[in-house]
């Protein structure tokens, strides 16, 4: 084949070819089965061992994994479709695996990878340099085999479950784990296992595995073992004349952390009642991270694992708290305006002066996961977090307040140290509550930074608070990452490999936002006019306040959509002006349109959603309904396209030309389709029309909309809804409630079009005789009122054609 300068399509060739020679092996196999023919079976096996020799001689597993299922575009896609690639990603591997030529060939590639690289070798890490080189160090970089064990687990790293009953997989597990002689092939090894070990059937198995029966040297026993020696060489040092702790090797720190991974996962996915019993000694976990020569990454991982054990059982809760407070560093909290007079080894120096110089956070990532996951699992939440007070101020004053001036060798441990950090915060809004006596206690405290009250007296929750009602380091901070809007949120979300994790940090601030304004309102009435409530805050920068209603745009988490909409509730009931304001900023059509998609997607979802507070199209439809009647013109008069330009009730309602929420609702109960699915949609909806017909702006306009042919007051459903069969109480009594609700919805329109409609109308003289008809039929007593309306002779509209005034009455 004529070979390829072009180093990314030579990979892609690579990765063809590797499928490529997987069905050579298949064919083979069925040929030999039917064939007798040697030398035709020789000459393939022939074809296969030079195809796999170009395999691993260009290392197609590597490309395969780092440029294929590593990218963003793979890691950011539909799940259905990563699914369905990583299915065939698995049955490629497992055929590759388990074909006794692959085989051979995996055996000479683990005894080359053994012997050519040095036990001493380091596995290359994003903190070394990376201008430096493997073969600069002189360590091969290219091992196939090494690439070979990461690739499966980067397979089921995304489908655990595919690890079940997968004998081959564990067959391939158990020949991979023999007689590791460097560091690279292991910590490769140990990165498989943590995978396998992502579902409780495979953390089961690979906690067997590892209980020393099967690999002599690869084991638990090896990982504690290895802690202890370490912990107590440094103990000894320490108690000796020699001033320095000796360098920890950097061999061993990887592999302790591949051990530690593993470690995790298995106790994170281990089944509930088994895992309490598989550890029953972590201490060796802790003693290790107070030593200043112990890399932060290693005290990540360390943490890491601990943090794994909080929800084992309450007993090992409380034991890591003991642990921690014995072992861990220390977060030392100056009082109020003043510094620590002597330098100690904190986890504040740890930040600033080790992992900062680094441009790499693991140490202060773990250390806030673990601080985050202890204080979630708090039941005595009497002192509403006093005692955490030290903990608020490191992350709120340390690690929060610089976070976005800090340099990162990777992004995304930038937000993966926001999200720590939001976390938090997130954590102590929802846990903790504002008492009167709490507001009225704190009411000399001036803020989190300039306080003279005493660190041990403030509450995490009220100062928070009133850093948002001040606009200062946290607001800040965290409205920043809210102005970054959704067209770059969309835009990372799909390209980056950080996009995930900048979309959790994205939802936690929106929903910490909706925390403080549940709480700004009663502070605000003590407070004034240091502390503001936060639409005043966020009045002083109309971006602000537009960035959080675009968000009903991003439909990758509907989450995100739900907290917007509930924003613009909040907003909307504070800011009488919040409609000139969106006029203003010419974003008012773009506002109308994003939330009639967001609406349109919701009725023609085919998913039922069990919690109806986090259903969009509920909550849309009860914020046009709760501003029905504030000061025109409001939110709904804009979201539904009334005129907000000129008086409201002079509007002539274009549902067909303009695409707003009133069409789609329109067009939907005019179908009323999914009934089991989109039940207390239609019922929020008659009920948002009849409220509607009844305000008297907006009735003039609904009410002649309503009345014409196409609709007539929805009198045509009162044959289909009125009539069709409820469901069993005893099986979903809540939908029975809402087509019940939706019925009464229904027949009160109804009702008001036929006491308020303007009879000397053509339009409603039909449509009131067409909601009668519908409703009693052809009874001759109910329609002699139809002398009413209209002479006889005249042809009647209804739903059910034209029909003749005097036909009717001789029936």
């Amino acid at each position: 084949m004529k070979t390829c300068n072009d180093t990314t399509a030579e990979g892609f060739v690579g990765v063809v070819r590797l499928a490529w020679t997987v069905l050579l092996m298949l064919t083979q196999d069925r040929n030999s089965a039917r064939d007798s023919v040697i030398n035709a079976s020789s000459r393939a096996v022939t074809d296969i061992w030079s195809c796999l020799d170009i395999i691993c001689r260009l290392n197609a597993f590597k490309f395969l994994r780092e440029r294929v299922m590593q990218a963003a575009a793979y890691q950011n896609d539909d799940d259905d479709i990563v699914y369905m690639y990583t299915g065939y990603a698995h049955k490629l591997m497992m055929c590759f695996l388990s074909h006794p030529t692959s085989r051979d060939k995996i055996k000479e590639i683990k005894e080359k990878a053994m012997n050519a690289l040095s036990p001493y070798s380091l596995p290359r890490d994003h903190r070394e340099d990376p201008n430096i080189s493997g073969e600069q160090i002189g360590q091969p970089t290219n091992q196939p085999f090494v690439s070979l064990l990461e690739l499966v687990g980067e397979i089921y790293q995304k489908e655990p479950e595919l690890v079940n009953g997968n004998e081959e997989l564990w067959t391939f597990v158990v020949y991979a784990g023999e007689d590791h002689t460097n560091t690279q092939t292991l910590v490769a090894f140990l990165g498989l296992l943590s995978t396998l070990a992502s579902s409780d059937v495979g953390a089961a198995k690979v906690y067997e595995l590892l209980q020393g029966k099967i690999y002599r040297s690869v084991g638990w026993n090896t990982l504690f073992d290895c802690l202890s020696i370490y912990e107590e060489k440094f103990k000894k040092s320490l108690q000796s004349s020699t001033s320095m702790l000796p360098d920890f090797p950097e061999g061993d720190a990887q592999a302790l952390v591949a051990y530690l991974a593993v470690l995790q996962k298995v106790v994170e996915n281990g089944n509930p009642s088994e895992r309490r019993k598989w550890f029953p000694d972590i201490e060796p976990l802790f003693k290790l991270l107070s030593y200043e020569n112990v890399p932060p990454y290693l005290k990540g991982a360390l943490r890491n694992s601990i943090t794994a054990f909080v929800k084992v059982s309450p007993q090992l809760k409380d034991a890591v708290w003991s642990y921690l407070e014995q072992y861990d560093l220390p977060v030392v909290t100056a009082p109020p305006g003043q510094h620590v007079a002597t330098q100690v080894y904190d986890m504040r120096f740890e930040l600033n002066e080790v992992e900062a110089r680094r441009e790499s956070y693991p140490s202060t990532i773990s250390f806030l996961n673990l601080v985050n996951a202890l204080i979630a699992e708090e039941r005595n939440i009497s002192d509403k977090g006093r005692r955490f007070m030290g903990i608020f101020k490191f992350v709120y004053e340390d690690v929060f307040g610089p976070f976005p001036q800090r340099a990162y060798a990777d992004p995304r441990e930038k937000w993966e140290l926001a999200l720590a950090c939001l976390e938090h915060f997130h954590m102590v809004l929802r846990m903790y509550d504002i008492k009167d006596d709490d507001i009225y206690a704190a009411f000399n405290t001036s803020g989190p930074s300039t306080s003279n009250a005493s660190v041990e007296k403030q509450l995490p929750v009220l100062e928070l608070v009133k850093d948002f009602m001040c606009g200062k380091v946290a607001f800040r901070n965290i409205m920043n990452i809210i102005l970054m809007g959704v067209d770059t949120l969309i835009n990372e979300r799909t390209t980056q490999t950080y996009g995930i994790l900048l979309e959790k940090a994205v939802h936690l601030s929106l929903e910490i936002f909706i925390l403080v304004m549940e709480r700004d309102l009663v502070l605000a009435d003590v407070f004034r006019p240091l502390y503001q409530p936060l639409e005043i805050i966020l009045s002083q920068n109309h971006r602000q306040i537009i960035s959080f209603l675009e968000f009903v745009r991003y439909d990758y988490l509907p989450q995100i959509q739900q907290c917007s909409i509930k924003i613009m509730g909040i907003l909307s009931s504070r800011i009488v002006g919040l409609v000139q304001l969106l006029l203003k900023e010419d974003v008012a059509k773009s506002v109308i349109e994003d939330y009639a998609a967001c609406l349109e997607f919701r009725f023609d979802d085919f998913q039922v959603i069990e919690n109806t507070k986090d259903d969009v199209g509920v909550l849309i439809l009860q914020l046009l309904i709760d501003n029905i009647y504030r000061p025109a013109p409001n939110i709904t008069h804009l979201l539904l396209r009334f005129d907000v330009n000129g008086p409201i009730e002079r509007t002539v309602l274009k549902p067909k030309s303009h695409y707003s929420c009133l069409k789609i609702i329109l067009d939907n109960l005019e179908k009323v389709t999914k009934p089991d699915i989109n039940a207390l949609l239609h019922e929020f909806s008659f009920q948002l029309m009849y409220e509607l017909c009844l305000d008297p702006l907006t009735c003039g306009p609904v009410m002649d909309l309503l009345s014409t042919t196409k609709y007539q007051f929805f009198s045509k459903h009162v044959g289909t809804i009125g009539v069709s069969p409820l469901p069993k109480r005893n099986n979903n009594q809540a939908l029975r409630i809402s087509m019940l609700h939706e019925r009464a919805w229904l027949l009160k329109i109804q009702a008001l079009a036929l006491h308020v409609s303007d009879i000397s109308s053509s339009v409603y003289r039909e449509a009131c005789l067409a909601i009668l008809n519908d409703t009693f039929g052809h009874c001759a007593e109910n329609m002699k009122n139809a002398s009413m309306f209209q002479s006889p002779g005249t042809p009647i509209c209804t739903s059910s054609g034209l029909m003749n005034r005097n036909k009717l009455v001789r029936r």
